[in-house]
């Protein structure tokens, strides 16, 4: 695996392992909307933007507004407390930072959470730029978060930028930027068009 100059990172499921706090939150979504929560099914939900999520329940935008409004009060109460940096997070990020490399955050989760999170491990200064939920009109798949990280770093070609995720819509989403997409998977391998694959954040040091 090759090195970069700025490496952009998905935050669930490859810095943070955040499926407790996420698991309350769709439970309270699935509640406001009177449809039974599998948490079977959380993985899946994580890996994808929460509005694709409520479409494929929801029957009308009264029901969808009152999901994703239950989805992000109850993470706005819990989630901080209960997401956990993987056990490589904070090495490999001081190590990056320590080398000089560019390093930010292109995420399906409110900006806000991200920041809290980051601030209570004490690694938001870390970050050059933050781009979350809120931050693009159009989520992965689509490219809108990360062009909007990589104007971080416009000295820099895309060639020695990359993305890091965990799921098929990050890849797919690097694939649309023209960056290289590093595979962290977390569970399952998915079919996806990844430049490398790993298994843990270290291979990146």
């Amino acid at each position: 695996m090759r090195e970069y100059e700025a490496y952009i990172f998905d935050f669930d499921m490859t810095l943070f392992n955040s499926l407790k706090g996420v698991e309350l939150a769709y439970a309270k979504a699935f509640r406001s909307i009177g449809i039974p929560f599998n948490v079977a099914d959380c993985r899946r939900y994580v890996q994808e933007p929460l509005d694709v999520t409520a479409d494929r329940f929801v029957r009308s935008e009264a029901e969808k507004k009152r999901f994703i409004d239950s989805f992000i009060a109850e993470s706005r109460a819990s989630m901080a407390s209960r997401t956990d940096p993987y056990p490589e997070t904070e090495e490999v990020i001081g190590t990056l930072h320590s080398r000089g490399k560019g390093l930010s955050i292109a995420s399906g989760k409110m900006r806000e959470r991200i920041v809290a999170i980051l601030l209570k491990h004490g690694l938001l200064e870390r970050f050059d730029r933050i781009v979350g939920y809120d931050d693009v009109k159009n989520h992965k798949p689509a490219p809108d978060g990360l062009l909007n990280a990589l104007n971080e770093y416009p000295w820099l070609e895309k060639k020695d930028v990359c993305y890091v995720g965990d799921s098929p819509g990050d890849m797919f989403a690097a694939e649309a930027a023209g960056i290289d997409g590093i595979y962290v998977p977390r569970g399952p391998v998915a079919e996806c068009p990844y430049t490398f694959m790993i298994r843990d954040l270290r291979d990146l040091m």
